[in-house]
């Protein structure tokens, strides 16, 4: 198999510096493109395995992907050639993969959209139709600007929620860490003190005792226990009933809840803006947000949506059907877009807000978590406190009698 020879002339006066572009203009050439082609095939068929396996990518290499391309495209640079060079740019291992299987698809006649479907867990379906629309339309280069930009916001959104579940858990790993060690180091040296006595020990006491009794003895057949359980989990999450609950359960949770439902509102108001802008039809439009909203719960309503819509019912009619996955203002917007033939942009407001509304909720449950994690770590030193103090105190008081 050849690699395309096509001489590129134009060079890319896209505000690039000039060490970026003599890098491109360098790999232009064939020979170079030969040789990073002629590498990335060299991996061994192990070494390929454990890169797929263990490796991923990232949103934000998505976002960096589907930019370079289209600044690439746009500077007049063949798709197939604009690969090979992201081949030799991109570190992930397994992303230079995907990139240089899609272009020897490419060579081979397959269509851009069509190679990426071989990689279902790269690129999410809502990308794979809105850049079919783009090869259809000739808009290309516009389509991937805009699938960065909506990954580019789905990006800053997840890391927005990591980032503040970030200390809360860092503090109760610690505070588990120190518990542990208190209860298989120091309360053991204290128990022969609190039993000298032969009175009977306070509840709290007995408590801490059984408890560091477990944590000396019986910790490892604890780890064990929790490791099944985590594993059955991950087993029934695989499932498609088991993944169905743990989403619906986790769209009642407390605060929680209402952050997920926020979430999922302006993802699929995003892809339905993006995918009916890009000329899809909108039943294809929902049939593609349904596998690639993410949550099993709006999946099989968005499913429900589209059967409704390809028979003659309006969108924000059906979705009124379900105030809770989808508020009546949601319904009510979308109704209206839908009347003006406006739906892209109404959708894309939708998105605005509610991606605003993640914002102040992340915020918001930040400063929440702060008293919260004081609160029970209080509490638990407190119990501590009294469970050690006690018996102590009842000693001193036989003593003072005595």
């Amino acid at each position: 198999m050849n690699t395309p020879a096509a001489s590129i002339g134009t060079r890319l006066d896209i505000g690039l510096s000039k060490e970026d572009q003599a890098r491109i203009d360098e790999l232009r050439s064939s020979s170079k493109i030969d040789r990073v082609r002629g590498k990335l095939l060299s991996f061994s068929a192990l070494n390929e395995k454990v890169v797929l396996l263990f490796t991923r990518v990232s949103l934000r290499e998505k976002v960096m992907l589907f930019q370079l391309l289209s600044v690439m495209i746009n500077a007049g640079v063949p798709i197939i050639r604009s690969l090979y060079v992201l081949s030799e740019q991109v570190p992930n291992l397994k992303l230079k993969k995907v990139i240089l299987a899609l272009a020897v698809e490419m060579e081979e006649g397959t269509r851009f959209s069509v190679a990426m479907e071989k990689f279902p867990d790269t690129f999410l379906e809502a990308e794979r139709g809105m850049i079919a629309s783009g090869e259809a339309s000739g808009n290309l280069n516009q389509i991937l600007k805009d699938i960065a930009k909506q990954a580019e916001k789905s990006a800053a959104i997840v890391s927005k929620v990591k980032g503040a579940m970030v200390y809360p858990v860092s503090v109760f790993a610690v505070m588990f860490l120190c518990l542990f060690l208190m209860l298989t180091m120091v309360v053991p040296k204290l128990t022969a003190l609190f039993t000298e006595g032969g009175q009977e020990l306070p509840l709290s006491t007995r408590i801490l005792l059984g408890l560091s009794d477990f944590a000396q003895n019986y910790w490892l057949q604890g780890l064990a226990v929790l490791i099944v359980l985590l594993v059955a989990l991950f087993f029934f999450k695989r499932s498609r009933q088991g993944k169905y609950s743990l989403d619906l359960a986790l769209l009642h949770l407390p605060v929680f809840g209402n952050l997920v439902r926020q979430l999922m509102i302006a993802r699929f108001a995003r892809m339905l803006a993006s995918l009916t802008n890009s000329g899809v039809p909108i039943v294809k439009a929902l049939e593609i947000n349904a596998n690639a909203v993410g949550n099993e719960v709006y999946k099989k309503r968005i499913q429900y949506a589209a059967q409704d819509v390809s028979q003659g019912i309006p969108l924000g009619e059906n979705l009124r059907d379900s105030a809770f996955l989808f508020p009546s203002m949601v319904s009510s917007m979308v109704l209206v877009g839908e009347q003006t033939a406006n739906l892209n942009e109404v959708s894309s407001k939708i998105a605005e807000y509610y991606e605003g509304e993640v914002d102040n909720a992340v915020a918001s449950l930040s400063k929440l978590m702060e008293p919260l994690i004081l609160v029970i770590m209080g509490a638990l030193v407190g119990f501590i406190v009294a469970a050690i103090m006690q018996p102590i105190m009842a000693l001193s008081d036989i003593s003072s009698a005595l």
